[in-house]
């Protein structure tokens, strides 16, 4: 029962016939504003029938019904970065009114979609190694030798992951030069025209609205790092590892992404004109339309053929 003694309605989501739910309203509006929920999605109330996302207008966040414009992208864009930072206790715990045993569901639900991404943060080293093998085509030959390597590469991917090594935290304040390491630092807003970053390490690092126009980051560590609403432009992330992270609404106007990274990234609303892909790998990454490129995208972004 919601605080004024009405009953709260719980509704179900469906994609390519999955179902999913049940959730608040409140947590629907959440996943439509940030892009969990599609507009080519179905939603029913408990009980109801499906419908698609835009037949429910009261679900959809007042941000998302107004007028198209540049304004209204950054707006958007800011509203999805606050709701994306609150944390888990804001948007599930205070749902009184859903059953413990929905709860329950639901907090499977989550633990299987935290090892997805746990795993997703080890798919490059597995690509890695599965590439090699491909390179060299005696492997084929050798199907035990093969098998062998694929599954060192989990072996590896899985101690990384239990071990943890003895080094020191990043200096955050450490003045920027190559190689510095700002892994996980808050670096938000910051100034770094014409910066020389090569082979920096700044993975899961928060570099929102950051000024990083013509600054050198050709080999850098960047996955997870976030870049919403980043000035790029210019920039140089050639053999950068940009797996998994967000380049939202960022300017990459003539920036240089040979041969970088980009699986997994999100690029929906960046702005790349004139920028360099050259052998970017693309596999998975959400393009600047907010489509999904296919896996083997290699310099521009594949997509399935409707």
């Amino acid at each position: 029962m919601s605080a004024d003694g009405s009953r709260r309605v719980l509704w179900y989501t469906r994609r390519n016939n999955v179902a999913r739910g049940p959730y608040p309203d409140r947590q629907i509006s959440r996943y439509i504003l940030l892009g969990r929920i599609r507009e080519t999605d179905e939603l029913k109330p408990e009980g109801g029938e499906w419908a698609l996302v835009r037949d429910y207008p009261e679900l959809i966040p007042e941000i998302m019904k107004l007028p198209p414009s540049e304004e209204t992208s950054q707006l958007l864009l800011m509203a999805q970065m606050r709701e994306d930072e609150r944390a888990p206790g804001d948007r599930r715990d205070r749902e009184t009114d859903v059953p413990q045993s929905v709860k329950e569901r639901r907090s499977g639900q989550e633990r299987r979609q935290a090892e997805t991404d746990n795993a997703l943060r080890h798919r490059d080293l597995k690509y890695r190694v599965a590439h090699a093998a491909h390179a060299n085509g005696k492997l084929y030959r050798y199907p035990l030798i093969f098998t062998m390597m694929v599954l060192a590469g989990f072996a590896i991917s899985f101690m990384l992951e239990k071990v943890e090594p003895d080094v020191a935290p990043p200096d955050c304040s450490a003045r920027p030069h190559p190689g510095v390491d700002w892994s996980h630092c808050n670096l938000s807003g910051v100034k770094l025209e014409d910066a020389n970053l090569v082979g920096a390490r700044l993975g899961n690092a928060r570099l929102e609205l950051a000024r990083l126009s013509r600054a050198n980051l050709s080999g850098a560590s960047l996955e997870y790092a976030r870049f919403d609403l980043a000035n790029l432009e210019q920039s140089n992330l050639s053999h950068a590892n940009l797996f998994g992270a967000t380049l939202r609404g960022a300017n990459l106007r003539a920036a240089r992404l040979t041969e970088t990274n980009l699986s997994y990234a999100n690029l929906s609303g960046a702005t790349i004109e004139a920028a360099d892909l050259s052998g970017a790998v693309l596999d998975n990454a959400i393009w600047i339309d907010e489509r999904t490129c296919l896996p083997g995208s290699r310099g521009r972004c594949l997509f399935k053929k409707q």
